[in-house]
């Protein structure tokens, strides 16, 4: 055999395993990560954690994103993370989601004992995966040594058809504007959050809202046609960049020209975002444009409002990521200690609760107390204070008392605002085009729509008055079973 070619064919073979190696060691990125995405995703939130916490913002605001820093002052990403790529399909309708699948690059994922012993749940093979059975409805599952995949509902045939669904170098996104946000996405990103709204708002109701919230920048004849703009939505898009301060740029994409909404831009991107549940509480002091086929606005994201939008992210977190345990004991179960799972388990309510906040409809408030009682079923609860989980589940009841309020109170107020008649028509003619032109007296139409504005807020101050009731009982249960924690565990709950 000639020696040349020999050590030429070992050196190939040398550099190839490394190669693999090297391979099977990256790190994930956006790109690869979005292939994994199932094919109905038309939600996503895209973090990038080890980004984030280089920088002056997150060293001066945030703690160490460890599990003892997770005790102290929770976060809705897990410890240990180094980037989140985060996709629901959401029933634009209702705003609530079918499913939601978060993907999550850690620097090492928990071995599958260590995860079910944290969930008290257990190990299950899901097609080519070994995964982890959580009783909060949930899959956890290890892609590989770096990635972990964690699955809301725990629909096991809906995952094994992910799982075992061939990935295309593009992803199977089937949504044109996802797949256009997912394109962007790279290292420099920070917070990118977008939702696909084509389709999701009628005419007729987009008409309705603008009446009802009394817009003044649009005058009653121009109402039609800033209906059918907006009625031409694509989506929305929401990037945050950090630095010394964060700061944010939502963007909404039409199919139309938006030139003739700039007046209107605030309270329409208002709009917009609190139906997508990006709600921002520092927006007045943002700057708004209309142009081309898009409106947008940008301005300062202050720490509360930053907080806020991170808790849109619902997929739940594996308890064995929260816990400063590293190992699991004979027989499986991890020794975590009760006043430090309770304590976690008070302060993550505790959190979820203290980001209600005043909406501008009944179905968006409905909406926010569902997702936030959602968010509080699907925490861990191993080892947490029986007393403690009793209380998650008033709590929990209670705000689907208060979704379920908030929800009727909306059908109410547009049975309301329906039942109020449109005026006659008072002239009929031809415009120099020859079309056909029906007019109403504008004195006439006026008065039908502050009739309907005043029904609509009628309904909305009733409903709103007795889903506050119930958000003032649970807040007086609080005081209550703080002081039973810390007088049972001697710690500060």
């Amino acid at each position: 055999m000639n020696k040349t070619f020999t050590k030429r064919a070992l050196l190939t073979l040398a550099l190839t395993v490394v190669a693999l190696c090297l391979c099977g060691s990256a790190h994930a990125t956006f790109k690869t990560m979005a292939q994994k995405l199932p094919a109905s995703s038309n939600a996503i939130v895209a973090i990038n954690v080890a980004k984030l916490l280089e920088t002056p913002y997150a060293k001066a605001e945030w703690t160490p994103n460890t599990p003892e820093a997770w005790v102290k002052q929770p976060v809705m990403i897990p410890p240990g993370s180094t980037r989140i790529l985060m996709a629901s399909d959401v029933q634009t309708n209702t705003m609530e989601s079918v499913w939601e699948l978060s993907l999550m690059e850690m620097e090492r994922v928990p071995e599958l004992q260590v995860l079910a012993a944290g969930e008290g749940g257990n190990i299950d093979r899901v097609w080519d995966k070994d995964a982890v059975a959580s009783p909060i409805n949930a899959y956890f599952i290890p892609l590989d040594k770096k990635l972990l995949a964690s699955i809301t509902p725990a629909n096991r045939s809906a995952i094994a058809k992910w799982l075992r669904t061939p990935l295309q170098p593009e992803g199977n996104v089937t949504s044109n504007y996802i797949k256009g946000v997912l394109a962007t996405l790279g290292d420099k990103t920070d917070i990118v959050m977008a939702m696909e709204l084509e389709g999701a708002f009628s005419v007729p109701n987009i008409r309705r809202f603008l009446e009802e919230n009394d817009i003044k920048e649009i005058k009653t004849i121009e109402l039609d046609n800033a209906a059918r703009t907006l009625g031409t939505m694509l989506g929305i898009k929401l990037e945050m960049t950090v630095d010394k301060e964060v700061k944010g740029r939502a963007t909404v994409d039409f199919t139309r020209e938006t030139d003739g909404l700039a007046p209107a831009a605030k309270p329409i991107m208002i709009a917009v975002l609190n139906a997508a549940g990006m709600h921002i509480d520092d927006i007045d002091n943002w700057t708004f444009a209309a142009s081309g086929k898009q409106i947008t606005m940008e301005g300062k994201v202050s720490t509360p409002s930053l907080r806020q939008l991170l808790s849109i992210v619902q997929s739940p977190i594996p308890a064995a990521t929260t816990t400063t345990d590293k190992k699991p004991a004979e027989g499986g179960n991890v020794p975590a200690d009760p006043a430090q799972a309770s304590q976690r388990y008070y302060k993550l309510i505790c959190a979820n609760l203290d980001n209600f906040r005043p909406t501008s409809s009944p179905s968006e408030a409905a909406t926010f107390a569902r997702a936030t009682s959602k968010r509080i079923d699907q925490l861990p609860i191993l080892n947490v204070d029986p007393a403690l989980v009793q209380w998650g589940a008033m709590v929990s009841l209670k705000l689907k008392q208060a979704g379920g309020t908030m929800a009727i109170g909306q059908t109410q107020m547009n049975a309301r605002v329906a039942g109020i008649a449109d005026p006659s028509y008072s002239t009929y003619s031809y415009d120099a085009g020859g079309q056909y032109r029906t007019d109403v007296n504008p004195a006439e139409a006026e008065n039908a729509r502050r009739q309907r504005r005043a029904a609509a807020l009628e309904q909305k101050a009733q409903a709103q008055q007795q889903a506050v009731q119930i958000m003032t009982e649970i807040g007086e249960t609080r005081p209550k079973i703080r002081a039973e924690m810390v007088e049972k565990y001697k710690v500060e709950f």
